[in-house]
């Protein structure tokens, strides 16, 4: 018989079997799995294998344990749930002291599955022990499984300094490590053997890196672990060698910020705003790194090109969007979309200028509000800022003083009225979508410092115009509307990520065509995790439920006309979300109030000049009589 190299039999089930006799039992059975994971055949049979209804809340995060047989998943709810994968059943289910959403979850290293890290939006990262062991029998009430205060053991870290903890990772060589990344622009360290918990509001002691601007995403590389990637809001990706970094905050802080040893910007010239990475993932070996970006593509970077450095990379400016230059677009004044409002979302989500106020809002997973209600609000205030009069003002107040303008430009607002500086503002500061550049009169004067090639100390010129380090970009979905937004590697050959039109992509890896998707979630799907070795997929989302996926379809299935019109769908609505910001319930009350307060002024100054023109007319008309 001829012998198939490892390679063909990584791509082929039917050689796999074939030759698994003649294998050695631990290698045959690898080459098995992989060849699973490597079939177009079993891809395009994936089907909803189980749903697991274990949360009361959106799910923002779901990993599974090293050998695959449980699951640990962490939602809005502030409850960890522990699942086994096989039957489904809840094995176990912790209140956590968490306060906002969970977004990060995962099963420590070496601890027999009973220890789990977690961080959330309010900037707490909490590791949890569970003391006894995992129910075996199936539960006939929720409490059973529910684990109390003397059943586990919690050591809490609230020590990032503000903002939310966007990951956790344990750090495998180190059951007791784990790293998380957070807001703050750090990623902090915790050794559970040198600290149990912290609570500084100004903690030094855990920083491992300290990045220009918020972290993330981030991820440890699967062999060395000394490597470790993390995602800046800045739109660049920067790597580290855990050796040559001091665990002391004070080595850190003392230059500013952590050099890394190579970085890669966002495959652009200029960033007109930040793309900020939502997801990065090392492949097996170490050779490419996955990037998923909010607001754009999905990028393969190739780990083997040098890359750049990072100081360069801040020095020339271009991934600055504070910068602007004479080439650039006139930007939009943004669209307002308020918190609660996921009309966009989900399969049945609508281009904007395809939708009318009436359109019913089907399968939403939260309340929400009303959308035309919210569009024609939003509608309101654009012709409101918009208006000849205020254009007017706007003009005036610009020659009378540049104070207001100056001082708003160093704030990262533009925008040179009093009233417009207070929605939005208040907008940019509070929203979850930051960094919008509306603007003003004077930037038709800036200069163009950058149009020619910026040198840096090391001799790179920017702008870079050759991305040779791209190996591949996979486009079709949409990821703008929530925090996480996961994508992964399946198998060899494959590429998945969650999207908001309730989807999961699938893309070959080689070629970038979209190759399946799986309608997974009736607004957003945010995770998707792979099981260890056999062809099980995990998703979750804004759904209060978790789906796992298998191969169990009867024959493949992939609709390309009907993927053809959702990619298009997704492209249109993708540009209209990047001029969109979302606006909180508190900022809408004071949007509302600033409205009132505009109608009354606008309603005093006609009532003046009405006033004044009759008494004009009134004394038009005693002149004559006066003469007489």
């Amino acid at each position: 018989m001829y012998k198939k190299t490892v390679a063909q039999l990584r791509h082929s089930v039917h050689q796999s079997i074939e030759n698994y006799p003649y294998n050695e039992a631990s290698s045959a059975q690898a080459t098995l799995q992989a060849s699973c994971k490597n079939s177009l055949n079993f891809v395009q049979r994936l089907d909803i294998l189980q749903t697991l209804y274990v949360h009361n809340g959106c799910v923002n995060t779901v990993n599974w344990n090293a050998s695959g047989t449980h699951i640990v998943s962490g939602s809005d709810d502030n409850h960890l749930v522990i699942t086994e994968a096989k039957s489904g059943r809840v094995a176990l289910k912790s209140k956590t002291q968490h306060k906002r959403h969970i977004f990060s979850a995962r099963f420590m290293p070496h601890s027999n599955d009973q220890a789990v890290v977690s961080c959330s939006g309010e900037g707490l990262v909490i590791h949890t022990e569970f003391l006894i062991p995992y129910s075996s029998e199936k539960c006939t009430k929720t409490t059973d499984y529910i684990v109390g205060e003397d059943s586990r053991i919690v050591n809490v870290f609230d020590c990032h300094t503000f903002g939310s903890t966007f990951d956790v990772l344990p750090i495998p060589d180190a059951p007791r490590s784990f790293l998380s990344c957070g807001e703050d622009a750090t990623v902090r360290c915790f050794d559970l053997r040198q600290s149990s918990s912290c609570s500084k509001s100004m903690c030094q002691n855990h920083i491992l890196i300290m990045a220009p601007c918020a972290v993330t995403a981030m991820d440890v590389a699967p062999f060395n672990h000394n490597n470790v990637a993390i995602g800046c809001s800045d739109s660049i990706i920067r790597l580290y060698d855990r050796r040559m970094l001091a665990n002391t905050g004070s080595a850190s802080l003392s230059s500013g910020s952590t050099i890394p040893i190579k970085a890669y910007p966002i495959p652009m010239e200029y960033t007109r705003r930040h793309y900020r990475p939502t997801c990065v993932k090392f492949n097996m070996n170490e050779s490419e790194l996955l990037v998923s970006y909010s607001m754009e593509q999905i990028y393969l970077f190739d780990l083997k090109h040098p890359g750049y450095n990072d100081a360069g990379l801040l020095k020339s400016g271009c991934y600055t969007p504070k910068m602007r230059r004479e080439d650039d677009p006139d930007p939009q004044m943004p669209r307002l979309r308020f918190r609660g409002d996921w009309s966009d979302t989900g399969p049945n989500s609508q281009a904007i200028a395809e939708q009318g106020f009436n359109r019913p809002n089907v399968g939403q997973a939260r309340p929400p509000l009303e959308p035309g209600v919210l569009s024609r609000l939003s509608d309101e205030i654009f012709r409101m800022l918009n208006s000849p009069s205020r254009q007017m003002r706007q003009t005036s107040q610009a020659t009378e003083s540049n104070t207001d303008t100056t001082l708003n430009r160093n704030s990262n607002s533009s925008l040179p009225i009093r009233a417009q500086n207070t929605i939005y503002g208040n907008m940019i500061n509070e929203s979850d979508v930051a960094n919008i550049s509306v603007k003003s009169e004077d930037t038709k004067d800036t200069k163009n410092e950058n149009k020619d090639a910026i040198a840096a100390g090391d001799g790179e010129k920017f702008p870079i115009r050759n991305f040779n380090y791209v190996k591949m970009a996979f486009s079709g979905h949409r990821n703008s509307r929530t925090m996480v937004k996961g994508a992964c590697f399946w198998g060899d050959d494959f590429i998945m990520s969650g999207s908001d039109c309730g989807h999961i992509f699938v893309w070959n890896r080689q070629t970038g065509k979209v190759v399946k998707t799986l309608l997974a979630d009736n607004r957003v799907v945010n995770r998707v995790q792979p099981h260890p070795t056999l062809p099980y997929l995990l998703s979750s989302g804004i759904d209060y439920n978790v789906k796992v996926w298998a191969p169990i379809a009867s024959d493949p299935h992939f609709d390309e006309a009907e993927t053809a019109g959702l990619i298009k769908s997704n492209e249109i609505m993708l540009v209209e979300t990047r001029d969109t910001i979302t606006v909180p319930a508190q900022i809408m009350i004071r949007i509302l109030a600033s409205l009132h307060q505009y109608r009354r002024l606008m309603h005093e100054a006609g009532s003046e000049a009405r006033s004044s023109q009759e008494g004009l007319s009134s004394n038009g008309a005693e002149s004559p009589n006066s003469d007489i």
